[in-house]
């Protein structure tokens, strides 16, 4: 699915009540069954050291607040993708309007795990005109 923006997959996958799911990137580690997708548009979004805190308002209507540790430091990036592909410094030019202030209306696909590791964010920013 390299290249479907986050409302492709939330739809996929409401799109069967079968056992059919999104698949998950590559990247995540964690077991499927411990795995939840929230795929939608990111409301608020505050990069800081130590941590960084965002919620998304998703596909499916529910709002969810994810945090992301990083000790030490401001950049939350080793837990990110872009389009499914590895987060790359440039990217943040994709993701913010300037550090810290993330462009509006941006799309993401968290990948979230139950047993309390960092989510893996997938971001969906729109096609360059």
């Amino acid at each position: 699915m390299a290249g479907a923006s986050a409302a492709a997959w939330a739809q996929a996958a409401l799109a069967s009540s079968s056992a059919r799911r999104v698949q998950p990137p590559a990247a995540t580690d964690c077991p499927r069954e411990q795995l939840t997708l929230y795929a939608g548009t990111v409301q608020r979004w505050q990069r800081r050291t130590g941590r960084t805190d965002l919620s998304i308002h998703t596909e499916w209507g529910s709002t969810e607040q994810l945090r992301i540790l990083h000790p030490g430091s401001d950049n939350p990036a080793p837990w990110f993708l872009l389009r499914r592909q590895a987060f790359q410094a440039s990217d943040w030019a994709h993701i913010e309007a300037r550090p810290g202030q993330l462009r509006p209306g941006l799309k993401v696909a968290a990948w979230v795990c139950s047993d309390g590791r960092n989510p893996l964010l997938d971001w969906q920013p729109p096609a360059a005109p």
